[in-house]
């Protein structure tokens, strides 16, 4: 019996689910923006670029964990 409730409380710590739209936006913004910028399509300097792809992906990864995000 008690098996049975720490595998359910386990699932339950990790749920995952969709981002919600704006933040799904935002992240598209920076992604783009990032890969654009390390392809040299815009003029923005190569460190930014990378910071823009690595809070794009942050915010993915916060979005699907976390609900008020």
């Amino acid at each position: 019996m008690t098996r049975r409730y720490s595998n359910r409380r386990r699932r339950d710590w990790l749920s995952t689910r969709a981002p919600r739209k704006g933040t799904l936006i935002i992240a598209s913004i920076f992604y783009v923006v990032g890969l654009f910028g390390v392809l040299d399509f815009f003029h923005i300097p190569q460190p930014y670029a990378i910071a823009a792809l690595a809070i794009a992906g942050g915010l993915l990864i916060l979005g699907s964990l976390l609900r008020e995000l």
